[in-house]
């Protein structure tokens, strides 16, 4: 009996260490896998309409301003490369290929541009990179939600309950004093309601706070429910790097620096490798809204691949 007894001790172990092994390969099969492949946005850049009238005004590298590049100067607009990898979180790391994707809002008609550069830093210390640089214009691909959340549409106005006028494409709002206000000749509205072809038009004429004119709004007859929402955000579908580009473009490994362009008003992305980069910065000019047009209240939108 003392011998079974024995025995059967020495058995326990070895299959309460199998049943754990089961139980554990079961928990690893059963978890969220880590997903290195799809990646969400992420907001890389908010900025207004512009940093300064040029590149040179933002970040002056010839050391005589107060912001000359070095790691001290680096602005709080930075984006640190964040380097994540658990099961709950995005499978990247530092150094790897990123896209990036830009919006703006068109405050002069349509095809509003801008200009950019792209600098980095290395980690902690060092002098700023100067990647690339380019311009940019906005299509039509409405934005209508950032990838972050928030609503693209009606920055200057989001006005609903519009008295609508058919023969004359007026749109009228007395129950709130100054609906319109911000509202310029130029700009693009999204007009939507009963008898009205939903649609993204240019406001051609504001004759008061309350009252404008979408000469191009199609519409069958009058209504009183009418939505306005006035400057919506676009994707940018052209971007343009000029001859100065820093990033190496060429040799053993031309993907350095790549850009996709939309031919139909869509989506055009800018594709670096930032091996060796922690923080990047996009720095925005030649886009003050205030100027015809000029782009303004741009984001910048990226992610590995």
């Amino acid at each position: 009996m003392k011998t079974i007894k024995r025995y059967g001790k020495v058995l326990v172990l070895p299959l309460v260490i199998v049943i754990l092994a089961v139980l554990i390969w079961i928990a690893m099969v059963k978890a969220e896998p880590i997903d290195t492949y799809h990646t969400g946005w992420q907001l890389i850049r908010s900025s207004d309409d512009e940093d300064g009238s040029s590149f040179a005004a933002v970040y002056d590298l010839t050391g005589v301003g107060t912001t000359n590049g070095d790691w001290a100067s680096k602005s709080s607009d930075a984006f640190r490369i964040p380097s994540l990898n658990t099961r709950n979180g995005v499978g990247y790391a530092h150094g790897t290929k990123w896209l990036f994707a830009i919006c703006g809002r068109n405050y002069n008609n349509v095809d509003d541009t801008f200009s950019f550069n792209v600098v980095g830093w290395s980690k902690t210390n060092g002098m700023l990179h100067n990647l690339c640089e380019g311009s940019g214009v906005l299509g039509t691909q409405a934005v209508v939600v950032y990838p972050e959340g928030g609503d693209a549409l009606g920055e200057t106005c989001s006005v609903t309950g519009v008295t609508y006028t058919h023969a004359t494409k007026t749109f009228v709002d007395t129950a709130d004093v100054g609906s319109f206000d911000g509202a310029v000749a130029g700009m693009l509205a999204r007009i939507t309601g009963t008898n009205i072809t939903d649609a993204i038009v240019q406001v051609t004429t504001v004759t008061d706070a309350n009252t404008i004119i979408c000469s191009g709004a199609t519409s069958t007859d009058n209504t009183t429910d009418a939505t306005v929402e006035i400057n919506p955000a676009f994707w940018a579908d052209t971007i343009t790097l000029d001859e100065t580009t820093k990033w190496d473009a060429s040799g053993s490994d031309p993907n350095h620096i790549a850009v996709l362009n939309s031919g139909d008003n869509e989506i055009a992305m800018l594709e670096l490798d930032l091996r060796g980069i922690e923080y990047i910065q996009f720095v925005f000019y030649d886009c003050d809204a205030a100027t015809g047009e000029e782009a303004g209240a741009l984001k910048v939108y990226g992610r590995p691949y």
